[in-house]
């Protein structure tokens, strides 16, 4: 295996269009990142450059501590495994998988070796003599990972692996690809828009929006401490709640007001505000940290009328409208809130998130 480190990664096509702006990003040997984003925010571009299938504006790609900027796929020693599962539908399982290193006239014991290991590794051993009509969606993606994993590669690149399979695969499949990074303690770097797949299976997540790498660290660090609003809202699942809200002196404190919204500041929170001379701000607070009931002391209150109630077993998300806004809630099943009641949600002021208005960068003090 081997550390993968992007250099200011460009990618500009034709007519001006920035696709990857300046990428740096260092992944080391057997660390699984995750690049993330929504549609179009140039994550796939970044994998593509990687691989050597899409040619780099600027900037370096190296591989092993080698730049491979001009270096063709098959010498660039990584394997892919993408969205469509790519395999010959007239070939066994086994077959599919040895096909690549046959066509790199490796020793026929040595391939026999290589497709049995994977194959025992994903679990495929009593079907490598089926063809992959016979076999299950989450089955032809283990194949796909097995064509893989049998190359021995520096680095694996994943596109949307999962994206075709129905959830319940999802989930086992995601589980699946966790172990079997675990067990070749493998360089991966996977690249998927579903926030939930990067935080369950990532040593590290990096944010990717509009080309602009927008932060980088563990699922925890992203989660508890996002460098800025848009990571605060597409990490996390219901997504994070914001409301503007203006600043408050009241008797040496700070308290944040909007309509149905009432923010007293903890110590560390207000100080921060008094440095920056901010009139107003943006409050952040996700749905799993709203609860029922006031709260005395410092922390955020919400007064809000309940539109939809969703039971989800243990829990109960809840739609609710305070002073013009949706606001997400999850909260005990046991509570048993209906449509049409008013509720006061609360939130400690740990779960308490600030930003600046007007630059969307992280103002909470952690």
């Amino acid at each position: 295996m081997a550390r993968v480190a992007l250099e200011d990664l460009t990618k500009r096509y034709a007519g001006g269009n920035l696709a990857v702006d300046r990428l740096n990003l260092d992944i080391a040997d057997g660390e699984f990142v995750c690049l993330v984003g929504p549609s179009g925010c140039g994550k796939t571009t970044a994998l593509r450059m990687i691989a050597g299938l899409e040619d780099i504006s600027s900037g370096r790609v190296r591989i092993g501590g080698k730049v491979v900027n001009l270096l063709p796929p098959r010498d660039r020693d990584i394997a892919l495994v993408f969205q469509s599962y790519a395999l010959y539908p007239h070939m066994s399982v086994y077959d599919n998988m040895a096909f690549g290193l046959q066509l790199r006239k490796t020793p026929k014991a040595q391939i026999e070796k290589a497709v049995r290991e994977a194959a025992r590794i994903l679990d495929l051993e009593r079907f490598l003599d089926r063809k992959p009509g016979q076999l299950s969606g989450g089955q032809r993606q283990r194949v796909a990972l097995g064509r893989a994993i049998v190359r021995e590669p520096a680095a694996f690149l994943m596109d949307e692996p999962l994206s075709n399979l129905d959830a319940k695969l999802r989930v086992q499949t995601r589980a699946e690809i966790a172990r079997l990074h675990q067990r070749l303690e493998a360089t991966m770097i996977y690249v998927t828009h579903d926030q939930v797949e990067a935080m369950t299976m990532a040593d590290r997540i990096a944010v990717i929006n509009e080309g602009v790498l927008q932060q980088v660290g563990t699922p925890k660090d992203l989660y508890e401490q996002p460098a800025n609003r848009f990571v605060a809202g597409f990490i996390g699942s219901p997504a994070m709640n914001f409301v503007e809200a203006e600043v408050t002196q009241d008797g040496g404190g700070s308290r944040l007001l909007a309509e149905g919204l009432e923010v007293v500041l903890a110590d560390a929170q207000a100080a921060r505000l008094r440095d920056r001379g901010l009139r107003s701000v943006t409050v952040g607070v996700r749905p799993e940290h709203l609860h029922p009931g006031a709260l005395e002391g410092p922390g955020l209150r919400l007064s809000a009328s309940i539109d939809v109630v969703e039971f989800l077993g243990n829990d109960e998300l809840i739609h609710a409208a305070s002073g013009g806004r949706d606001v997400v809630a999850i909260v005990d099943a046991d509570v048993r809130l209906a449509v049409g009641d008013r509720v006061v949600l609360s939130a400690a002021p740990r779960h308490v998130y600030l930003f600046d208005p007007d630059r969307d960068m992280s103002l909470t003090v952690r």
